[in-house]
Parts: structure tokens; sequence; C-alpha cells
């Protein structure tokens, strides 16, 4: 068989995994917006006021500067004026203004739409001491910027009137050199130095002006902030805010859940479609899907309702192995699965059943000789069966007849303590060939396959082994080394019944309980419910025998 390569996923497969792992989703959502309530319920009301600046984009308040007025990054000076105003030295101030010691709110400023508004905002847990820290920290910024403002322009004055004193002490030379001169001389000097002396009180006349002019700028700055909106209290808190809370919550719960749920999904090998079945069996044949379904009692869902849904996905598995046995014979049909409660006894049961239901003569044996189920659904005596067929040589007497039309049963009889080395033996041989004389068709339910040897040892003796997963629980890798082992042992693998999974290959159905492995849970409560054999008449076998294997052979 060749590997089947893996078939991209669309959105209906990745709609398919959610719906699926639903619950995955559901509870880390539910989980944030619950967190997220509590977190809003538990934290302290705040409240928010605000108040308004307007910021000067002049580079000088001066009432003589006619030029250079507008600043050539208008945001960058609004962004340097919003540091300043979120600056210790502005706090600094508002503790200085309102008397307070230790720690108080924070400020923070944006610009309002662009403009060169900025608003002052406060949070506290006060509404009115919002509003009230708010107007102090525009009051204390307008103070700060005033007074380095006024710091600049004294600074600069100072600096124009030493230069204005230069100036003077150069003029005094002059003057003092011509008084020094002899009288006939000064007229002279005078004219001499009367362009120099000009040049000089001219310089300093320049000077003195700059000083009164910033002077006069010192009286009308405004430091290039001017409170244009006080803050008033605000009733309504802004924090915390449950709804906003409640629907972040929900998109980060909601948002964790789907890529949990993907994850899960990515490191699940289960298998859930018939492509990741026939990918995990290297494209074994799909007999057929049996959906799940509800046991109305302990019988055969084919006996108690044979017009079931299910029953007709178990007649297109008949079909399928009538249509296998056109190139070769198949008289003899084992039945196994991977692990066990993958539904082999209630496959291989109700397949019997169909099978009979064509006229055929069939008979249906346990070979799980290690927990046999089959006489339970057909309210059988399971103290002999099988087991003892191999240790003597009565048939007739063991095989129950009519258990449903067209059928018999053999049980498996008391459970020995070396199953593998029965099944495997000339004995178990020589007895499939017997029945297979005898009934056109012979199914057996065997163990599964992967915990014991008991199902590969006895695939050697059969000419067709159908294999059993079931949806959502076989993994892609156990059905791989399931698969490899029938290879090893050159089993006859016909194809696969997918136990559990819907029409459209969806992710499977819930509720196909079962109990040990092979029958699947009985009625609502998983109670064995006794019934009788469907027919009592007994059918006429003949007395038969196998010959003992010689001393010493298997």
């Amino acid at each position: 068989m060749e590997p089947v390569e893996a078939k991209q996923k669309t959105l209906r497969d990745y709609w398919r995994v959610l719906v699926y792992r639903k619950w995955l989703v559901i509870v880390p959502t539910l989980f944030a917006v619950a967190a997220g309530l509590g977190l809003s319920a538990r934290q302290p009301a705040v409240y928010e006021s605000s108040a308004q600046i307007v910021i000067s984009t002049r580079t000088s308040d001066s009432v003589f500067s006619n030029t250079g007025q507008i600043v050539n990054n208008p945001d960058r000076l609004i962004a340097t004026e919003i540091r300043i105003l979120e600056s210790p030295a502005v706090e600094d101030q508002v503790r200085k203004d309102l008397g307070l010691t230790g720690s108080i709110p924070g400020v923070s400023g944006a610009d309002v739409a662009s403009t060169d508004v900025v608003s002052v905002t406060v949070r506290s847990s006060d509404p009115n001491t919002a509003a009230k820290l708010a107007n102090a920290y525009a009051k204390a910024y307008i103070e700060v910027k005033l007074a380095n403002s006024i710091a600049t322009l004294e600074a600069t004055a100072g600096a124009l009137q030493v230069k204005v004193d230069d100036l003077q002490s150069k003029i005094d030379a002059i003057d003092a050199q011509i008084d020094a001169a002899p009288a006939d001389q000064q007229q002279e000097l005078t004219a001499q130095l009367s362009g120099q002396r000009s040049t000089l009180v001219s310089q300093q006349a320049v000077f003195q002006a700059r000083i009164d002019q910033s002077q006069v700028d010192q009286s009308v700055s405004s430091g290039g902030a001017t409170l244009v909106d006080s803050a008033t209290p605000n009733g309504t808190p802004v924090e915390p805010t449950p709804v906003r809370t409640a629907a972040l919550a929900f998109i980060v719960g909601l948002l964790a859940g789907l890529a949990l749920a993907l994850l899960m999904d990515y490191l699940d090998d289960s298998v859930r479609t018939t492509e990741d079945l026939e990918r995990a069996t290297g494209g074994a044949a799909l007999l057929g899907r049996i959906p799940m379904y509800k046991h109305p009692d302990a019988r055969a869902i084919a006996i108690s309702r044979p017009n079931d849904l299910s029953v007709e996905s178990y007649r297109s598995i008949r079909t399928s192995l009538l249509f296998a046995s056109l190139d070769r014979p198949v008289r003899t049909i084992q039945v196994s699965s991977s692990i066990a409660s993958d539904g082999k006894t209630s496959t291989a049961a109700n397949l019997a059943i169909v099978l009979a239901q064509t006229g055929h003569s069939v008979l249906l044996v346990d070979a799980d000789l290690r927990k046999p189920r089959l006489h339970e659904m057909f309210a059988a005596d399971g103290t002999k069966g099988l087991t003892n067929v191999l240790l003597s040589d009565t048939l007739n007497e063991l095989i129950q007849l009519e258990v449903a039309p067209g059928l018999d049963l053999l049980p498996a009889g008391s459970v020995p303590a070396n199953p593998s080395e029965m099944l495997g033996g000339r004995r178990m041989r020589d007895l499939l060939e017997q029945l297979a004389t005898l009934y056109d068709y012979v199914v057996l339910d065997s163990a599964p396959l992967l915990p014991v040897t008991d199902s590969l040892v006895l695939s050697g003796l059969v000419d067709a082994l159908v294999l059993v997963a079931r949806s959502g629980r076989d993994t892609g890798k156990q059905l791989e080394a399931t698969v490899e082992a029938l290879r090893m042992a050159g089993a006859p693998l016909v194809g696969t019944v997918f136990n559990g999974a819907g029409p459209d290959n969806s992710y499977g159905y819930k509720g196909y309980g079962q109990r040990g492995y092979g029958v699947a849970a009985y009625g609502d409560r998983g109670a064995i419910v006794p019934v009788q054999p469907m027919s009592a008449e007994p059918k006429s076998i003949e007395p038969t025998s196998i010959e003992r294997p010689a001393e010493g052979a298997a």
C-alpha cells in the first residue's frame, strides 16, 4: 500500500476542528471575561479632570520683534512643552503653590486635535481633587514658563549691560585723553578722535535700546502659555470600565482559546476523518463508516433495530466484502482492531447477522480468548466454546444454533492461559478448514492487535481480515504500527471500518461508549439486558472430529 499524501485543510475543516474542540475555546473565553469583570469589581473608582492651555508657537513675546516669529516645526515645539509640563519642576511648583508635601497624582499632557492647545489631565480617586490638581498643574506650568522666560530676558539684559559698560569705559578713556592734552592740541585731538568716539556712542545707544526693550518684554511676557479652559469636577469615573474590560477580555480569551484548540488539533494524532484513516493505513480500502448509535438493549443493533441507519452501514460493509471475494474465495473473515474499545465485537456480530440475512449460512466465532463478549450479546451460554473445541474433538455440541436467522454461534468458552499458542496451532487451522466446509461464511471476533499477538497469529489462518478503527480514539501511529505488523505477518487485510464517523467525514460523534473492548455500552446505564435467541429450533450438524496433533506438534 502506497502512502497517502496529506490533504490541505479547508476553512470547513478548521470549523469542524473548532466545533469538536469547542470547550477549549469556550472555557478560556469565559474565564477571561470572568477575570476581567472580577478585576473591574475590585478596582477603585478613578476620576479624571482636564484643563486646557494654549502654547504660543512664536519664538518670542517681544513687542518690538517683527520677523522670525513662527517656529519651523510647531509639532516638535508642542511635544517639547508637554515634556516640560510633565517634568518634576512643574510638580514641585504645584506642591509649593498648594503647600503640599509627599507624593501627588501625576499629570499627563496631550495636544488637542493637532492644535496649539494642550490638555492638562489629572486622575484621582476624588473628582474635586482631580479638578483642583489639573488647574494647579496648568498654573504651575505657566509660572515655570514665565519664570524661565524672565530669567532668559534678565540674563540677556545683564549681558547687554556689560557691553554698555565696556563701551562707556572706552568713551571715558577717549574723553580723558582729550582732557589730558595741551590746550593748543585739544582741538586737533578732538577732531582726530571724534569719529571713533561717535562710533562707540552709537554702539552704546543700540545696546542700551536693547536693554530697555528687554525690560519692557519682561513686564509684558506671558511665558508663551495661557490658560484657556479651567478643569471642573467630573462625577463619572473613567475607571473601572466593566463593559470595555469585558469586551477586551472576551477578545483575548477567544484568541487564546482558538490558538489552544488549533494547537491541540496540531498535536493530536488521533484519527478523526476518513482521510486520516486512509493516510494512517497506507491507503487501505475503506469498507464502510459506522455512525454512532445508541443500543436499546444488549443485542446487536441489526437484531434490536434492523431498520436503523447504522445497520445499512453494516450492509454496505457486507457488499464490499462480497465484492472482495470475486477475485479469490473468502470464507473465513477475521475482525480485529488496533486497541480495545474500537467496536470490533459489535462490527463482527452485526456483519455476521447481515451476511446471514442474504440467505448464506454463517457461523460467528468468538476468537477473543481474553475478553469474550459475543455470548452476552446473544444471551448464550459462554461457559464452553472454542477453547473446548481446541482441547477436544467435540464440535457439534458446542455450536449454538440459530441465535439469529441463519446465524450460528461458537462462543469462546473458558479463558485459557495460552491464547496465542492455541489460536496459532495446527488444530485451529484444521478447525477453520472444517468450518469452511460447513458454512458459507465464518466470522471471527478476535483480540486487539497491538496489546497481544493472538490476532496476528490467527490472521495467517483466515481468508480476509477487517480492521476496525474508531474515530477520535485510535492514533495515526497506532494504526501505522498495526498495519506494519499485519504486513510483516502476511495478513490478508481487505480493508478498514471507520467506527463512530459521520457520513461527511466530520470529527466523529460522541457517546459511542464501550466497555472492556468489543461490546458497546448497552442501554442508558450500560446494563446488560438478557434476551432470548430468536430461534430455538436446532440445526442438524453431523458429529465431526478433528484429529489431535501428534505429540510435540503445535
